[in-house]
């Protein structure tokens, strides 16, 4: 099963495609996932009803993993693109969820302390990251694209939980810490 995850960008937007490895990574352009049964994208896919958090992120900075605040006006773009592909994807019958790439590293223990704008924290995160899924060189926006993937492959494998709230939802890998 074809397991995608979308890094969202302003500029550009990544795309990793899995199956058993690592079959697809490079810019996100829509003919590239074809047969993809699931996509995890980065971005936040809903508005906070009021305010500018959601309450699926205010459970996220109670289990003390920081976010961007999907209702800053600094991120509207991001979350406005991030609607847009998950339509797009939607009217091709393919599955979509909501991904944040830090907290699936925090989860997961892939380097969370490291900063992902670093050549040493990339590198850190491409060493842990490498006991699930092996990968060459690449980019921050690219890794967090392989990270949406893989947090989709391990909620699909029954290895995850929802954090959800009546004006949007997010998926992490893991047991649900926040019972």
């Amino acid at each position: 099963m074809k397991i995608a995850g979308i890094d969202v960008g302003i500029k550009s937007c990544k795309l990793a495609i899995l199956e058993d490895k690592l079959i697809y990574i490079g810019d996100y352009e829509k003919e590239k996932i074809k047969g993809v049964f699931a996509v995890g994208i980065d971005a936040p896919l809903s508005f906070p009803e009021k305010g500018t958090l959601r309450e699926c992120e205010k459970k996220l900075l109670n289990l003390g993993i920081k976010i961007f605040p999907s209702g800053a006006k600094f991120f509207k773009r991001i979350t406005l693109k991030g609607i847009e592909i998950a339509e797009e994807l939607r009217k091709e019958g393919i599955l979509v969820f909501e991904v944040y790439p830090f907290a699936s590293r925090v989860l997961m223990k892939i380097a969370p302390n490291v900063k992902k704008r670093t050549k040493s924290g990339i590198a850190e995160i491409r060493k842990e990251l490498q006991k699930f899924i092996e990968i060459p060189e690449l980019t921050h926006d690219e890794i967090d694209a392989v990270i949406s993937a893989l947090t989709v492959k391990e909620f699909l494998n029954g290895r995850g939980f929802v954090l959800d709230g009546k004006d949007g939802k997010i998926i992490l890998p893991g047991v649900n810490i926040n019972k």
